[in-house]
């Protein structure tokens, strides 16, 4: 038997950031993980893909060297993108271990079922906690007629697991995940096709943003097929024939399913510990994160809500502190996020149908980045600066941004929003010279049709 303060499933971005924490916060703290450390994130989403998202950048880099004076070639070496990304995620791997190591977390090994409210069987191993958080994430969910395991028939997981190149890929679903994956392989020479079911691509986005991401795309060759379904799939030697519910048929080497996720749920012990789910399989937590069990918290994709690895680790932060007795919720109305796409995007608060859904007078500010001077330098000025705004207050309801850099950017309307600071704060800061930055300034100016490039 372990004895420990705080016990958590799982060891993603929510899992492990939590129990650094606690062990900070003085709990004496156990993790149980039934694969790698990191979880999907680290080890089959964020982190790899973003690896391979450097590769693809770099080659956009290289092909527009000419334009400032550059003149070069390049050939693309998979293997050796592919064994550099498996480079990043053992470091990362091995980050954690230390991180472990040197605040005393106790690791085991297995898979986790809860026994009771307070108690965490293992294969192993039995752990009775004063506390448990439950982090066991989610995991890619399927759609008729794809068949996942089907050789060929690729999960997130799959694809980067890939050692060649395809010739051809389509895509099931224009969410984040699809757009990244478009992106990446586009530029690796990939002849991709996106097939959304709804009108548009990146749905839940800013209209302007899905509109010019979408423009982009199909510059760049994507094939986007939105209102569409696919109605049968043909295993051909060579790979797949795919019929769409217009009656066209497609002759693709390999398909990515990315139309949502699962969360891990099941086999957990949930019932017997009197920890609700909802009719999707999520955990029901209250504004604190606890569920219907004394002593149990969840959090992440497991809760369902954003599901993003920061919010999970955000989360964990918020339960440590609960279950030390404060008070402490999320604030979700300020969760930044970034679409790693070509163009980039980042992205908090409401759409500007959604703030005009409010019923509130709105105002936006926008400014393009053919305007800003370091973009021009840098040859990068595709896209803009969104932010939308309460005409009557000047509260910041929403920013997005599509453009160079954009992960970054969003990050300073974020903080300016989780400060409840105005659109007239953006305005006045002082930025330096010459900086993407700027174009955060100028939206904020352009909100009173102040902005100096308009």
């Amino acid at each position: 038997m372990i004895n420990t303060d705080l016990a958590i499933i799982g060891s993603g971005p929510g899992g492990y950031i939590t129990a650094v924490r606690a062990a900070k916060r003085g709990m004496d703290t156990t993790v149980i993980e039934k694969e790698h450390l990191g979880g999907v994130c680290l080890n089959w989403g964020c982190m790899p893909t973003k690896s391979f998202y450097h590769l693809v950048q770099s080659i956009e880099e290289i092909k527009t060297a000419p334009q400032l004076g550059i003149r070069t070639d390049y050939s693309i070496d998979y293997p050796a993108a592919v064994k550099r990304k498996d480079s990043v995620v053992s470091t990362l791997r091995k980050s954690i271990e230390m991180h472990f190591k040197k605040h005393q977390i106790k690791l085991v090994r297995g898979k986790a079922k809860l026994d009771g409210k307070q108690v965490i069987q293992t294969e192993e191993e039995q752990i009775k906690a004063k506390n448990i958080i439950i982090a066991t994430g989610s995991r890619p969910a399927s759609v008729n007629p794809f068949d996942i395991g089907t050789e060929g028939i690729l999960t997130n997981r799959d694809i980067l697991a890939l050692k060649e190149i395809p010739e051809s890929l389509a895509i099931v679903g224009g969410g984040i995940i699809g757009i990244e994956f478009a992106n990446i392989f586009a530029t690796l020479g990939t002849k991709v096709t996106i097939i959304e079911i709804l009108p548009k691509i990146l749905a839940t986005e800013d209209d302007d943003v899905s509109k010019l991401i979408a423009a982009s795309y199909k510059k760049r060759g994507i094939e986007i097929l939105t209102s569409t379904t696919v109605s049968e799939v043909d295993k051909k030697k060579s790979g797949f024939t795919l019929t769409t519910d217009k009656g066209d048929t497609l002759n693709i080497e390999k398909i990515l399913v990315s139309v949502g996720r699962k969360p891990n749920t099941e086999d957990i012990g949930l019932q017997q510990a009197g920890v609700e789910i909802d009719a999707k399989g999520f955990i029901k937590t209250d504004d604190y994160l606890k569920t219907t069990a004394d002593h149990i918290y969840a959090i992440g994709d497991a809760v369902g809500g954003y599901q993003l690895a920061h919010v999970a680790s955000s989360e964990g932060k918020v339960a440590v502190e609960n279950i030390r007795g404060e008070k402490k919720k999320m604030d979700y109305a300020s969760v930044p996020y970034a679409v790693f796409a070509n163009p980039e995007i980042g992205a908090v608060g409401l759409t500007e149908e959604k703030a005009r859904q409010t019923g509130k007078d709105i105002k936006i500010g926008k400014f393009p980045f053919t305007h800003n001077g370091k973009a021009l330098i840098d040859n990068h000025t595709q896209g803009f600066v969104k932010l939308i705004t309460d005409e009557s207050t000047g509260e910041i309801l929403g920013a997005h941004i599509i453009g160079p850099n954009a992960s970054d950017l969003i990050h300073q309307v974020s903080i300016a929003k989780t400060g409840e600071l105005l659109a007239e704060d953006l305005a006045w800061s002082i930025y330096s010279h010459p900086t993407l930055s700027e174009s955060v300034l100028e939206a904020g100016e352009d909100v009173f049709g102040l902005a100096t490039h308009i």
